[in-house]
């Protein structure tokens, strides 16, 4: 009894101390999910208020007429001839209601899923295919929650008098219904591969980094401690390379949201097709150096930004150092060692061993001395013999006497 009462406090104790320490670690995982999701929509606001010139011209140049040979340039002067420098902020509003929950929405998918999907959250300690595989669906969730505003704000910017958020969304509800506030929603779950793309491509990038500041001397912690400006510079190199590989993809679905209802009602293979009929295989990349302009400046600073605000990256832990591999020691003069060992072959092996050349020699030596051993206790033996029976002799008042190895026969003399 009295050690059942000694067992049983230490069992509670060790599983109170589990659940304590997975309570703080789920309580530490949700808290960084919400420091993560608020800084990033922070930084996304910030970026958007800085950009939304770079924004406004890059709608009108991928909305606009195949016959409009203005680019960017000609467009910026056309839209502050027409309104001054206020025509490039008409819109920000809806753009920002659009951002925050866009924002908002996507941080808390993807802090949710990389909390609960991996142990090491999004760093190079997670495989690079479950990265981007997370990363893919933690957009598609966002886009299937804002795509409604993503419609909403594109078309209050493209319009002429830029009406407002609610007026926008009450106009195309009159046009369309509800379906009119998910055009492209099938291309933008397509499109969830850019940012994926994106994010997944700066983890690996970092660390690369990593890697050479390591192999040029630095610690572990020391070559993961990056800057704002090597985050910046990294976010904007994924973007780039994830803008060239989706682009078409992108300006069908603009096309699908914003432009007429040829285009509007049709499906984006559709609408790529038509765009080649009209403008040729380069109609499909219109507007991508507008838009990378844009894309790019816009997630280097909200990315630059969320560093800034909020809590830093997770921190690959470092891998296992790698251990010499260990000679088996061998089994004999081991004891004991366990019976499984004793196979035939080792048997074998052992048997071999013992059949060597030079092993029969010791094994000849060995017996030579064992034979030179036994004669000699045999004759200490004899002579202990002889020993007691002339003692026996003595006692009894006759003459004794006894050989010694080696020795002449001596007679011992009667005490007078």
């Amino acid at each position: 009894m009295q050690e059942n009462n000694c067992t049983e406090p230490e069992s509670g104790t060790s599983e109170n101390t589990n659940v304590s320490n997975a309570l703080h670690k789920l309580k530490w995982k949700n808290a960084s999910v919400v420091a993560n999701a608020v800084s990033g929509t922070i930084g996304s606001l910030l970026a958007e208020a800085t950009l939304f010139p770079v924004d406004k011209i890059k709608l009108q140049v991928q909305t606009a007429k195949a016959g409009d040979s203005r680019g960017f340039v000609g467009t910026l002067v056309s839209i502050v001839r027409q309104a001054g420098i206020r025509g490039l902020y008409r819109g920000i509003g809806a753009a920002l209601i659009k951002e925050t929950v866009h924002s908002l929405n996507y941080w808390l998918w993807y802090g949710f899923l990389f909390a609960v999907c991996t142990e090491f959250e999004d760093t190079s300690g997670t495989s690079t295919m479950r990265r981007l595989l997370l990363n893919l669906l933690a957009k598609q969730l966002n886009w299937l929650c804002t795509v409604p505003f993503e419609v909403v704000s594109s078309v209050n910017q493209v319009s002429a008098n830029n009406p407002g958020f609610l007026a926008t969304a009450l106009s195309l509800y009159e046009e369309g219904g509800v379906g009119a506030f998910y055009r492209g929603l099938t291309v933008s779950l397509l499109l969830a591969i850019n940012p994926a793309i994106m994010n997944t491509l700066i983890t690996s990038l970092l660390r690369l980094r990593a890697l050479a500041l390591e192999s040029c001397g630095a610690g572990h912690s020391e070559a993961r401690q990056h800057s704002a400006a090597v985050i910046g510079s990294v976010t904007g190199i994924s973007k780039i390379i994830a803008t060239v590989l989706t682009y078409p993809l992108i300006r069908a679905k603009v096309l699908q949201q914003t432009a007429n209802a040829v285009f509007g009602q049709s499906h984006f293979v559709q609408v790529i097709k038509q765009v080649v009929a009209l403008e040729g295989i380069a109609g499909l990349y219109r507007g991508m150096l507008a838009m990378s302009y844009k894309t790019v400046l816009w997630n280097s600073l909200m990315m630059i930004f969320k560093h800034l605000l909020g809590p830093k990256r997770a921190i690959t832990p470092p891998a296992s150092p790698r251990l010499a591999p260990i000679r088996n020691m061998p089994l004999m003069a081991r004891e004991p060692f366990p019976v499984e060992y004793l196979s035939q072959e080792k048997l074998d092996e052992i048997l071999c061993y013992l059949q060597r050349g030079s092993s029969n020699k010791k094994l000849e030596a060995l017996e030579r001395r064992v034979d030179e051993a036994t004669g000699e206790i045999r004759e200490v033996r004899k002579m202990l013999a002889e020993l007691l029976a002339r003692s026996d002799g003595a006692s009894a008042g006759r003459s004794v006497s006894f050989t010694l190895p080696g020795d002449e026969r001596v007679p011992s003399r009667r005490n007078h």
